[in-house]
Formats: structure tokens, sequence, C-alpha cells
């Protein structure tokens, strides 16, 4: 049980469990999903070798590939000309750029990791058996929203079909002057189902609970991954599930790792208020866009990432359907 602050805990080996376990963790899901649209999975079949062996990849790509090079940036730079009062040579860039140093591997359906030949085949192993094991969760959870939604099993999957999968790489370096810059801006994510392997130590990471004020998302305990949902299982589920708006701090406490693996519809998949949900709800599903095609949805969804998600779901409505 959590207390009222404390973000909902998912044991999901209860699906595993009888008629009235598996009900209770599909309840106990749903009222996550519906109430916070943000929460942390145990037993969730993912191996906690595999997680630490793409930790361990993570930090040793940024050590040898990318950390000096993020410090001779322009950004880097520009933050160490600050002066104590918070003016610096150059504009602060807090609402242009974030404190962040990340690349974006696709899996499915295609992939780009021959872009980075400078990953070992190993590593392409490892990181090949850890998607494996999160696309089988993102596909359980996926089943267990469309249930809980009253839709068939395979809904999500069917309407994601085939799905993108993808991976952003992101380390939050330690900042000079935190103050002046977000590692990440407040956004919601475009997509569907993302599933975050977290720092162990250092923390950042804020979702905003019932648009009035900021939680903490701490360090990962115990083996733990995170969940949020993204703007399509939003439309999907008219409203039922929101996306949630979340940002990562910068710090001065340490560098802080990142590795969200996003499960999306394909560009070509058409997404929509499921057609019981409008049935059922005509006045709540009537405030969503649909149906409209993912890939015109992300497009759009570039250009107003960092905006209100409210003020993109009427214009994609106005634009596409």
């Amino acid at each position: 049980m959590t207390g009222p602050m404390e973000i909902p805990v998912i044991d999901l080996s209860g699906l595993n469990g009888g008629d009235e376990q598996r009900s209770r963790t599909l309840a106990e899901l749903h009222d996550a999903c519906k109430d916070w649209g943000f929460f942390w999975v145990e037993n969730h079949g993912v191996d906690a070798a595999l997680m630490d062996d793409v930790k361990r990849f993570v930090y040793g790509h940024y050590e040898e590939h990318l950390e000096a090079k993020f410090y001779a940036s322009d950004l880097a730079k520009n933050l160490d000309t600050a002066t104590d009062d918070g003016e610096a040579e150059v504009e602060p860039p807090s609402d242009k750029v974030d404190w962040e140093s990340t690349y974006f591997i696709q899996h499915h359906p295609k992939t780009n990791v021959a872009d980075f030949p400078e990953i070992t085949p190993a590593c392409r192993e490892t990181l090949d058996a850890y998607i494996a094991q999160m696309v089988s969760l993102a596909e359980r959870l996926g089943e267990c929203v469309s249930l809980n939604l009253g839709l068939p099993p395979g809904h999500v999957a069917g309407t994601f079909a085939p799905p993108f999968v993808g991976t952003k790489f992101a380390m939050y370096p330690s900042c000079p002057r935190p103050e002046l810059v977000w590692g990440l801006r407040a956004h919601t994510d475009a997509g569907g189902i993302i599933l975050l392997l977290q720092d162990d130590v250092v923390g950042g990471l804020e979702f905003l609970k019932g648009g009035t004020h900021w939680v903490p998302v701490g360090p990962t305990k115990g083996g733990r991954l995170f969940v949020n949902i993204g703007d399509q299982i939003e439309v999907l589920s008219g409203g039922a599930y929101r996306s949630i708006v979340h940002r990562v701090a910068a710090g001065d406490q340490g560098r802080r790792l990142s590795v969200a693996t996003f499960y999306n519809p394909g560009p070509d998949a058409v997404v929509a208020p499921a057609a019981s949900i409008r049935r059922e709800d005509a006045d709540a599903a009537a405030a969503y866009p649909g149906p409209y095609r993912f890939g015109d949805y992300l497009e759009y969804y570039q250009g107003t990432k960092f905006g209100d998600k409210d003020a993109r779901f009427q214009a994609v409505k106005k634009l596409l359907g």
C-alpha cells in the first residue's frame, strides 16, 4: 500500500496468479493509469543482470564517446560564463535547450544500430536481448490496458501494429549552474507505453501530479522499472488514462543515467478513441482527435513537444481529424 503522495508500485507477478490475484493486479494497474499516469513495476520479467549490463554499456559509451564532446559544447561553455548573479555572457539557454547528452537507437520494425559503429557486436547482442524482454513487458502492459478499458486484450497491440520500438539513451551530466537550465524541459510523450531504466543513485525526474504539484521520481530501488503512458494511450482511452507532463531537473550532485524505451504505434497506424468508448462516453471521446496516422501526429508533435498538450490535441483534431 502507498501513501497519498507515494508513486504506485505494481507487482506484476500477480498477473500470473489465480483469478483473484490477477484481478487485483489489473485493478491496481487501472488505478495507477487513471489516477497517476506513471508508476513503478517490479517482478516485471526483465532480467536484472541484463539491466545491469545495459547500464554498464551506457556509462562506458558516454565516457568514451560523449562526455568530452558534451563539456566542449556551446551549452556547457555558456553556463561556465555565468556570473554569480545568474547572468551569462550569452543568454541563459534554459528555455531553448536541455542539459543532456543523448542518442536514439531504433529497434523495430527497422534498426539503425549500424549508425553507431562504435557499439561492439557483444554490446549489440546485449541490447537486443534487453529490448526483446522490454517489448514483451510493453505488450503485456498493453494487454492490461486493453482489458482495463473494456476492450479486447489485443486492442492496443492491434492498433499499434506494427509497433515502432526505439530507445533514448541519455546521460544528464553534473551541471555547474543547475538553476539556469533544465536537464529536459517539461513535456508529455507522443507515443504509447514508455519503459524507463534509470539511475540507482541520482534523481531529477519529476512528474506533474494533478496539474498542480511536481512529484519527484527518486532513484531506482530493487530492480524496478518506471512506466508512463503517452499521448496515444490517452487518445485511445478517450481520456480515461492521461499522459502526464514531466521534466528532468539539472543537478550538481553527479551524472544521471536514463534509458527510455518507447513502445509506440507504427507510423502508418491509425489512432482514435476506441469505438466502444466513443459509444459509451461520446462527449469525452469527442474532445480527442482521430482517426489519424500516428506518423502525421508525430510530425506535428516535433514542433509542439514543449507546448500545451490539450492545444496540440485540438490542433491535430482540426488538421488531421
